[in-house]
């Protein structure tokens, strides 16, 4: 009898999965997608679409409010500039993620992905505090990694020290003023 890794990934090659996508009534609704260790389905695309807003609503990135009440609350000079010039920052170390995995992955042939170091945090056993004890999609809680690496791991933590949001917060204002 087989395991249940076993099972998952016995799936089908990526011709297979083409196959099967253009037999389908609508195959343009549709979408051939890696489930790691070489296997390939197909997935509706609206599902896709679903599951990234699901994943940016809970993943937030920091907003200029919460850069602007740290910097006020710690009598950072002009709070507003320095929030904008933190925002400004971050975006650009993000968008350098991105552009690294892509190099990375033309480099070694290889996919690569823009991980989240911390997963995300599990709203219904910490609602009371889960906003405030996730990192969410900061430019500290992301690394460049290969994309099986990144399905093998799926939403587990990767362990190491916890990255707390009001830290990143803290460590995007010393980088604006720096």
């Amino acid at each position: 009898m087989k395991t249940f890794r076993e099972f998952i990934l016995e799936g089908q090659s990526r011709e297979d999965a083409e196959k099967k996508r253009q037999a389908k009534d609508n195959p343009d609704e549709w979408r051939v997608r890696n489930t790691g260790g070489g296997s390939w389905t197909t997935k509706r695309k609206k599902s896709i679409q679903g599951q990234g807003e699901r994943r940016s609503a809970n993943l937030k990135a920091i907003n200029k409010k919460e850069l602007e009440d740290h910097a006020k609350r710690n009598l950072h000079p002009s709070p507003s500039k320095t929030a904008n010039k933190a925002l400004k920052i971050e975006r650009q170390r993000k968008k350098d993620q991105r552009s690294e995995a892509q190099s990375k992955s033309r480099e070694t042939g290889k996919q690569h992905d823009v991980d989240h170091v911390q997963a995300q945090a599990n709203r219904k056993r910490n609602s009371d505090r889960w906003h405030k004890i996730h990192p969410g999609d900061a430019s500290d809680n992301r690394r460049v990694i290969p994309q099986s690496d990144n399905l093998k791991k799926n939403s587990k933590d990767t362990g190491g020290k916890k990255t707390t949001r009001s830290g990143v917060i803290m460590r995007a204002l010393q980088r604006a003023r720096s």
